[in-house]
């Protein structure tokens, strides 16, 4: 049997399956389909970091006007940018010559590498989706938790110092209630650039609270109704529809807390050339290994936090 040529098969490999990894990193999770599938995320060439222009006033110089009225020209302020630090995972797939040696025939190594291909997809998807939720290292994206805020600072503005850089947020210890959900939804949308929201995630159990709330209302559950709650549903995401926005579940989301995006406002940047690329490495030479690392760069942002919304500290009884 001819030798197997171990790294340029691995590269064929990756090569070939390159669409369907970026494909299935993206399908794992609510968020991330969410954003890929609705244009929630954004391609940028590159820069010292992610810059997002946002408005956080109005313009005044609107004004009714007749004949020869003199118009408003005044230099109008409320246009800045918030400033987003990039992002850098990797992940490695890595054979041994003793791997090889175990796995003869090129069938076998192909089915190998196949294997390995998907572990290394399954971890790189689970680690960006906990960080899009929870992140909080220097080194990975800003999750959830930290840019829905009030008083805190994220994309290099303070929400203290700027009340326009603050979200809408219940940490009341209570019960959850449709009322509570709907104060939030309803405050995401007010203001100038303010849109409903185009996803609700939660934790578990504040989901099977709302499917009580909802089985109780109706005797059953309706069922989601919008374009965008069908859809993933079709992708095989439980889903529930509250006044018009899919509502669904991830289990690194807290007990007791509930996101409220905005794909308008919220995003996923990410780097030309850093979208799950695929990396060939030399083998090192005091080893008998084969290394292909996958690379993902880019940031969670937003441009409008006021669009978005949370409640924490919700009970179910």
């Amino acid at each position: 049997m001819a030798d197997v040529n171990l790294g340029q098969l691995a590269s064929t490999t990756l090569k070939n399956y390159q669409k369907s990894l970026k494909d299935n990193i993206f399908k794992k999770h609510v968020l991330l389909d969410h954003l890929k599938s609705s244009g929630g995320t954004k391609m940028f060439d590159g820069g010292r970091s992610l810059v997002a222009p946002l408005m956080y006033g109005t313009n005044d110089t609107v004004m009714k006007f007749s004949g020869t009225d003199v118009l408003d020209n005044t230099y109008q302020e409320g246009i800045d940018a918030s400033e987003w630090d990039w992002k850098y995972y990797n992940v490695s797939i890595v054979i041994t010559k003793t791997d090889e040696s175990k796995n003869r025939g090129k069938n076998a190594i192909i089915n190998l590498l196949k294997a390995k291909i998907k572990q290394a997809e399954n971890s790189l998807s689970e680690t960006l989706n906990e960080d899009l939720m929870t992140g909080s290292d220097a080194k990975g994206l800003v999750g959830l938790d930290s840019i829905i805020g009030t008083t805190s600072t994220v994309g290099s503005i303070s929400g203290s110092t700027n009340s326009w850089w603050r979200s809408t947020v219940d940490s009341t210890a209570e019960v959850l209630t449709f009322a509570d959900m709907r104060t939030v939804k309803n405050a995401c949308r007010n203001g100038a650039g303010g849109s409903r929201p185009s996803l609700i995630l939660c934790s578990q159990n504040m989901y099977e609270k709302m499917f009580a709330l909802v089985t109780a209302m109706y005797g059953f559950n309706p069922g989601p109704k919008s374009q965008e709650g069908k859809r993933l549903a079709d992708a095989s995401f439980e889903v529930l529809e509250f006044e018009g926005v899919p509502v669904s579940y991830d289990e690194a989301i807290a007990d007791g807390t509930i996101y409220m995006i905005n794909k308008e406002n919220y995003k996923l940047g990410i780097l030309d050339g850093w979208d799950m690329k695929a990396i060939n490495k030399p083998e090192p030479s005091n080893q008998h290994v084969t290394i292909k690392d996958i690379v993902f760069g880019g940031a969670a942002y937003t441009d409008r936090r006021a669009s978005l919304g949370k409640l924490t500290a919700k009970t179910i009884s």
